[in-house]
């Protein structure tokens, strides 16, 4: 349908026009758009001025403009993006997933050059995706499950990261709808999610990447059949769990091990991450604080170190400084998880 429709569309979103600068919800564009094509949107939107915010249930599009011009914007750019197709034809195929052989080339090069002994883990989570799995990385702190799901995100067109420790359903749902499109769910903290919230997971890796949610009143499709899904999460007992969330959940997940990192390749990590050499006696305080350390706190660590020298301290001030930090961190992380 044509331009005529277009402007009946805009004219039916809630506009606010203030002090000069106007306010345009344009969440329910997606059902026009499909998902590819409302990402392009809101990219488009964003060159000719506008700024994006988000709240749970709504997206705003916003500008110094007064709305009679960011209404003619946003006619010019849905036209676009529509090229004089009818509402529900916009092409999908806009949305295109990053080829599964680069994401596994990256993956490899990234991940085993700075942790070695993750290759058997990284080899089989490239075998599972080739085969169109769903997987969950099982490991303790520390060990790199959080590195090699930042590669992937790194990497992937659009990949979508979800802390699963303090999500909702509604939460992820909101997620999707306003990310319209993803080749990579990053679900991270899996272990810590609340039964309650796996409910948009399990349709969508049960179905061949369809979700279908409804919101406020109407219902909103999407389908994404190239997704993956990449999991994190530190071991668990499932039997704590509600079995009608977790079994069927973990049903859809291959589990992959991610071993504990050596001493010697944490010092490795640590010196490939600053491209410095790490002082002697940093293994002492990495041997004292092993299987405490995570991946993230050894890079913070090793940033700190390097800095430290670069501004003249001495190395054993640096070396309180380190064991401070690594002492204050592993004493948090025990308060944590005993309380």
């Amino acid at each position: 349908m044509g331009a005529l429709n277009t402007q009946s569309l805009i004219d039916g979103l809630y506009m606010r026009e203030d002090n000069g600068e106007c306010t345009v919800s344009v969440r329910v564009l997606i059902d026009v758009l499909g998902p590819g094509n409302y990402n392009r949107f809101r990219t488009l939107l964003v060159r000719y001025g506008f700024r994006i915010e988000r709240s749970r249930s709504y997206t705003w599009a916003i500008i110094n403009r007064p709305c009679a011009e960011a209404r003619r914007i946003i006619i010019d750019v849905v036209n676009s993006l529509i090229g004089g197709k009818g509402w529900g034809e916009a092409e999908a195929t806009k949305c295109e997933p990053k080829a599964i052989g680069e994401v596994t080339s990256y993956l490899s090069s990234r991940v085993l050059k700075l942790v070695p002994s993750l290759g058997e883990a990284v080899d089989d989570l490239i075998i599972n995706l080739e085969a169109g799995n769903h997987v969950v990385l099982l490991g303790g702190p520390g060990s790199g499950k959080t590195l090699i799901l930042d590669a992937i995100a790194e990497v992937a067109n659009n990949p979508l990261y979800v802390n699963m420790a303090d999500a909702s359903a509604a939460g992820i749902e909101d997620l999707i709808i306003e990310a319209g499109c993803v080749d990579y769910l990053l679900l991270d903290e899996l272990d810590k999610a609340r039964n309650i919230a796996l409910s948009p997971l399990l349709q969508l890796l049960d179905h061949g990447g369809r979700l279908r949610i409804t919101k406020h009143g109407k219902a909103v499709s999407l389908e994404m059949p190239w997704l993956r899904a990449v999991a994190a999460a530190n071991p668990f007992n499932p039997r704590v769990r509600s079995a009608n969330w977790w079994a069927p959940l973990m049903d859809r997940l291959v589990p992959i091990e991610v071993p504990q990192p050596s001493v010697d390749e944490l010092i490795g990590f640590m010196e490939s991450i600053t491209n410095a050499r790490m002082p002697g006696w940093v293994r002492q305080v990495v041997e004292e604080y092993m299987g405490r350390v995570t991946l993230r706190k050894a890079e913070q660590a090793a940033k700190y170190i390097v800095k430290a020298m670069e501004r003249g301290k001495s190395e054993e001030t640096i070396k309180a400084k380190v064991e401070k930090i690594m002492r204050s961190y592993s004493e948090l992380v025990g308060d944590l998880s005993t309380s």
